[in-house]
């Protein structure tokens, strides 16, 4: 997010988390440049160092210390991410495409994506689960954690028998760790090494071949050397050898490290690329034939001298892609050229916290010992990650100044105004809205006689006779920095209202807030906006018919939402039946996770579990439980789980009534716990247990139960139900998708908040 008041006036679009992007991420936001934003875009929250994954799969490594946290990494510096998978682009729009959301555009983008191995022909679906690429290495791990869990289940007393295809660094240090585990863990499988020459890793290197055959000699790794791996069928793998003669050998799992391939988007995006669909770039990294598109790492060709795929290269190339992007926007430096070095040094991991040295040229390190070459690949690799890793508190701080550096130099005009007026002054111009919403796609309703791009003071709409109008209204400060998603999620918080009293959503108007920029960014950023609004309401067949913009300090959002319900299908607020089990649809933890992420504290993956969370509609849970004897339903919003079941008891006045809640039972998003032990609560959390201390046990307080006073962003619905229903609503919800609904407490007979 653009945590400063410098206006925006140009977009530079990092496209996957790569080194060389990460680094340009990093020293773009250390020296800045005024009015640059800049957007990384990744379809993986976490980004793996693969010089430390051989290391993580060997145990010595956690997750976290091998992979850079880009949420986390570009909430501590500022800057925008937006979790979605690249499909394409298109360089003369200046387009980013994404799967399943707008496109994005830019000025200028580098391209820094992963690649993945080239796949074995396969026979049959069941063929194809027996293949595991090492590429993309963040699925590679999650199929290596399921081999070793099923290699610790086996008991059978025929060894399984793995295989891993390709004689690479990658190939020959994944053999001789998952040979290592098995000989440490006594796990009843073996390990072949399958690669189609003579020689392992490099022809060149002659005593790294010779030290890495005596290692898988002694670890009893079975070689096929001058063998190709042709297909996967569902009677084994068929292997071809350098005479010609073909044999079929049945493996549980093939591991394939074979030559890598290049994403399919490049060519289909009618980029310039070499004959094997890899991104061509000259000598200052430039995409041939371009001037504001970039590209580095293993995605790249290197037209002047063709590069090897190694992460070393990518590292290399961060720091002159750095310079050459900061020359595109200020043009006051000459591009430079990328110089690799001939021969790439790579220490190989051969076992137990041991490396040895692999380079087509004589090297001091080879004549150290392999634990103390380990020691020193290990001191690098940690070296590298401390620079991106954000700093971890042991307890939220009291003050904490994130402030970045002033930039030295600044894309925006000297002769740039602020819209610095109040009132319908401080109103974007009729330009700047209507070029987006012209680009916005809103359905017809035969409701809506007279809607947003009718032009008319109101919108004019006509539903039942019969029905009940429902109306709410609400609104926030941006909280994450992808605008396409804060547009969800804000749309579904507005809605969820409607559902909560059993009705359909009709109609929305939405309120935007822009912060300063010029009117191209302005443009976009509504789009990127209404685009998440319009998604949402299409979902829920609701109609976008009006809004309102303005400039302000921030970016925020406001919707009012009109629903209609028929008159005995309304939910209230009110408790009547004591005995009742209360039902809780979603977990708690939103506010907790979003204050620690607001100082960088929260782990990536944890704000994912929450967003993701706040995009499920309370539409499904509503539908499901109106088939119920529901009495007393609301949504979790602001106020906090207590709060919003303290309403509940307050809109009884036939008896007194109250609720018992057992803490132990409340769903928390993995991770909420240990923030709450840190001391990360919302602003809000202890004025919502200020609220009610006058009615709660002396015992009871935000310290010691915060997640009854957390609020919550599009939250779930809590509802009660009689005790004789309660297994088959909640049968009902958990096939239905609401798959985390539980039952946290019960309806008492008494005016009172019991907390156990």
């Amino acid at each position: 997010m653009n945590k400063n008041s410098t206006p925006i006036v140009s977009d530079l679009v990092l496209l996957g988390g790569g080194h060389a992007n990460i680094q340009v991420l990093k020293m773009l936001v250390m020296n800045p440049i005024g009015g640059l934003r800049i957007t990384l875009i990744s379809d993986q929250t976490h980004s793996p160092y693969s010089g430390m994954i051989p290391g993580y799969l060997a145990g010595y490594y956690s997750y976290e210390e091998c992979h850079f946290d880009l949420r986390r990494i570009c909430e501590e510096l500022g800057q925008r991410f937006i979790k979605a998978k690249i499909i394409g682009i298109d360089p003369q729009r200046k387009k980013i495409q994404l799967e399943n959301r707008p496109e994005v555009s830019y000025d200028c983008a580098s391209i820094n994506v992963g690649i993945a191995p080239q796949s074995l022909e396969n026979s049959s679906a069941e063929a194809a689960l027996k293949l595991i690429p090492l590429k993309p290495i963040s699925r590679f791990i999650a199929h290596w954690e399921r081999l070793i869990v099923d290699l610790k289940a086996y008991k059978g007393s025929e060894s399984l028998q793995i295989a891993v295809v390709g004689a690479g660094a990658s190939g020959v240090e994944i053999s001789i760790i998952l040979k290592m585990l098995i000989d440490q863990h006594n796990w009843n499988a073996e390990v072949s090494l399958i690669h189609r020459h003579e020689f392992l890793v490099s022809a060149k290197d002659i005593s790294a071949q010779r030290r890495l055959s005596k290692t898988l000699e002694e670890l009893d790794i079975k070689v096929f050397k001058n063998t190709q791996a042709l297909k996967e069928q569902e009677n084994g793998l068929v292997l071809k050898d350098d005479k010609g003669l073909a044999q079929t050998k049945d493996f549980y799992r093939v591991l394939t490290a074979t030559q890598a391939a290049a994403p399919q988007w490049f060519t289909h995006s009618g980029l310039p690329v070499s004959p094997d669909g890899f991104v061509k770039v000259n000598k200052n990294l430039l995409v041939e034939n371009e001037h504001d598109l970039f590209a580095a790492g293993d995605c790249i060709h290197f037209s002047p001298s063709p590069l090897k795929k190694a992460g070393v290269y990518a590292v290399r190339q961060g720091m002159v892609l750095e310079h050459n992007i900061r020359a595109f926007f200020t043009g006051k430096t000459a591009l430079k050229t990328f110089h690799p070095k001939k021969n790439v040094l790579s220490l190989i991991t051969i076992g137990e916290r041991k490396a040895l040295v692999h380079q087509d040229s004589a090297s001091i390190l080879r004549w150290m010992w392999p634990s103390l070459l380990w020691t020193v690949k290990d001191g690098i690799d940690r070296r590298f990650m401390k620079r991106f890793q954000a700093k971890t508190f042991s307890v939220k701080p009291r003050h904490f100044d994130n402030a970045m550096p002033m930039p030295k130099t600044t894309l925006v005009p000297e002769d740039w105004e602020s819209n610095t007026c109040g009132g319908c002054g401080s109103k974007l111009a009729a330009s700047t809205l209507t070029l987006s919403l012209n680009k916005l796609d809103i359905p017809t309703d035969d409701a809506v006689l007279l809607g947003v791009k009718d032009g008319e003071d109101c919108a004019l709409t006509r539903f039942s006779e019969h029905t009940l109008c429902l109306q709410s209204i609400d609104q926030f400060r941006s909280f994450i920095s992808d605008p396409y998603m804060l547009g969800q999620i804000a749309t579904q918080h507005a809605l969820s209202d409607i559902y909560a009293m059993g009705g359909v959503a009709k109609t929305a108007q939405v309120g935007l807030t822009l912060g300063a920029a010029n009117k191209k960014i302005q443009q976009e950023d509504i789009f990127q906006v209404m685009s998440g609004v319009l998604d949402i309401l299409t979902q829920s067949a609701a109609s976008l018919v009006g809004g309102h913009t303005g400039e302000g300090a921030e970016l925020a959002i406001s919707l009012a939402v009109q629903g209609e319900v028929a008159p005995e299908q309304v939910l209230r607020k009110q408790l009547t039946q004591p005995g009742n089990r209360l039902i809780l649809t979603k977990p708690i933890g939103t506010g907790a996770i979003f204050a620690a992420n607001m100082l960088a504290q929260a782990n990536g993956k944890l704000v994912d579990q929450a967003l993701s969370s706040m995009l499920q509609s309370n539409k499904t849970a509503m539908e499901i439980i109106k088939s119920f004897s529901v009495s007393g339903c609301t949504d979790i919003t602001g106020f906090g789980l207590l709060g919003h079941a303290f309403e509940m008891m307050g809109k009884n006045t036939g008896q007194a009534l109250g609720v018992k809640i057992d803490y132990k039972a409340i769903p928390l998003f993995d991770g909420v716990d240990e923030l709450f032990a840190k001391g990360y609560y919302a602003s809000i959390a202890e004025e919502n247990y200020r609220s009610l201390s006058a009615v709660l046990d002396a015992e009871i307080s935000n310290q010691k139960f915060p997640a009854l006073f957390d609020p919550q962003t599009s939250g779930g619905l809590l509802f009660s139900v009689p005790s004789d229903q309660t297994e088959a609503c909640l049968k009902a919800l958990h096939q239905n998708g609401v798959t985390k609904a539980c039952v946290i407490g019960e309806v008492i007979d008494r005016r009172e908040i019991v907390v156990i």
